[in-house]
């Protein structure tokens, strides 16, 4: 009986770890991940005269941030970026928003979160950047890469990129079936292991 009470609490805990380790903010990347980085192409500075257009589908049913890959090159940056999730059929805007560049690591992603958007599986939305005092040297850089489907065309004022994405993943804060299942996978096999490893030496 002792022995029964002791493994449902086992069970307990680690199913309640990895519910609450299974909440997280998966990214699916926009862009082709199989091709090498020696293809990522840079876009330039993002100065008051440009605006990226990126178009993309939301494979998850909640999007809650984008995640974009930027540059710096060092200098300590004061611009501010203002962004828009639209939806690609009615062109409402979904969401919208501005950031500081100065809060960007040099060649790293940076996550742009937002109130989630729910209902969005499958659903063509365009995210837009653009900034209204970024000049030369006060600028951030962003990339493009080979793209993974046709739904994710790429513009750069007027000039389009036909076979190329930004650098970019969709976020999405939700429960992730495939981390829960992987967590308690783990957690059972490091608590039979300790078990096993336990007996043996007793």
């Amino acid at each position: 009986m002792k022995k029964s009470v002791k493994y449902i609490i086992v069970a307990a805990v680690i199913v309640g770890i990895s519910f609450l380790y299974a909440h997280v903010g998966k990214k699916v990347p926009v862009y082709d991940k199989t091709v090498d980085s020696s293809l990522y192409g840079n876009m330039g500075e993002l100065t008051v005269d440009l605006q990226v257009q990126q178009e993309f589908v939301c494979e998850k049913p909640v999007l809650s941030g984008i995640s974009i890959m930027c540059a710096t090159y060092g200098n300590t940056l004061t611009s501010t970026y203002q962004y828009q999730i639209l939806d690609a059929e009615t062109g409402e805007v979904a969401r919208t928003g501005s950031f500081n560049a100065g809060q960007v690591k040099n060649g790293a992603y940076y996550t742009i979160e937002f109130e989630a958007i729910d209902g969005c599986q499958d659903k063509r939305f365009i995210f837009t950047l653009v900034s209204d005092n970024a000049e030369p040297g006060n600028a951030l850089t962003v990339y493009n890469v080979p793209k993974s489907g046709e739904d994710a065309d790429l513009h750069l004022n007027t000039d389009e990129f036909p076979n190329n994405t930004l650098a970019m993943r969709t976020v999405s804060d939700m429960f992730d079936i495939e981390t829960f299942v992987s967590v308690i996978f783990c957690l059972t096999y490091l608590y039979v292991f300790i078990i096993v490893l336990y007996k043996f030496f007793s």
